[in-house]
Order: C-alpha cells, then sequence, then structure tokens
C-alpha cells in the first residue's frame, strides 16, 4: 500500500522585513521557477501567515509560494497609525517590489482579497494576478 506524504500543520519559519520603521514577518517556501510567478498569499482580518500553514505546504512542491503578515496583524509590528487599504496596499507592493523582486499573484482571503485587489487594480505592475478567497 502507497502512501501520500502528509502535509505539516507546523507553521513554517519566518524571517522579518523593515519597512517604514516597522518588523513586517513574512514566509518563504519553494523554489523560484523563472517560467512561472510566485504566489503571495495575503491572510484574512485577525489571521496571520500560520493560516496558511497548510496551503504553504502543499503549494510549495510546485510554486514559489511566500505569505505575509500584514501591518497590525500576526507577527508584524502593531503601531498606532491609522489601518487602511492604502497602507496594506502600499506595503503588498513594496514586498513585490524589493523582497519577491518580480510580480507575483496575489491570493487573498477575505481582508486580504480587499488589500490584494487595491495592488492589482492600482499597482499592476506587481500583480501577475489576482486570487480572490472568500
Amino acid at each position: 500500500m502507497q502512501t501520500t506524504p502528509a502535509i505539516t500543520s507546523a507553521p513554517i519559519p519566518g524571517t522579518y522585513w523593515h519597512w517604514r520603521g516597522h518588523s513586517v514577518y513574512y514566509v518563504r517556501s519553494g523554489d523560484r521557477h523563472p517560467e512561472r510567478p510566485p504566489l503571495l498569499l495575503i491572510h484574512g482580518f485577525g489571521a496571520s501567515t500560520d493560516h496558511w500553514r497548510k496551503n504553504i505546504s502543499g503549494l510549495s512542491k510546485d510554486f514559489e509560494v511566500w505569505a505575509i503578515d500584514l501591518i497590525g496583524f500576526g507577527r508584524s509590528a502593531k503601531p498606532e497609525i491609522q489601518y487602511s487599504g492604502d497602507l496594506w496596499r502600499d506595503q503588498l507592493h513594496d514586498f513585490i517590489t524589493n523582497i519577491i523582486g518580480r510580480p507575483a499573484v496575489l491570493a487573498g482571503n477575505s481582508l486580504g482579497g480587499y488589500a490584494a485587489l487595491c495592488v492589482a487594480a492600482q499597482r499592476p505592475e506587481s500583480a501577475a494576478g489576482l486570487i480572490l478567497i472568500n
């Protein structure tokens, strides 16, 4: 009997990026594939990169996968500033530009879908595609 390897549910260790004086937590997994864009997973309200742990494990077998904690959530800084779609749009655009280094397919859940849509609509040079998850 052949078994399928289990997809881990343990969080994948990440690292920090400093953006506008704030620490932003992110995770990267999988190999870069020149023939297809990377995938950036963006969590919903009250969630974090941990929300995607099973997805990252499975998707990273075929894709370069990134996940980010939006400012105000997860392991990212929670400064006393005005949170808005524009803030998260700029955070994601700068992350794609400065860290990922090429346009990404943005996959957003709930609030992350809104932020991803803002990037795709207002900073299209950063978006290779858009996936909205309810």
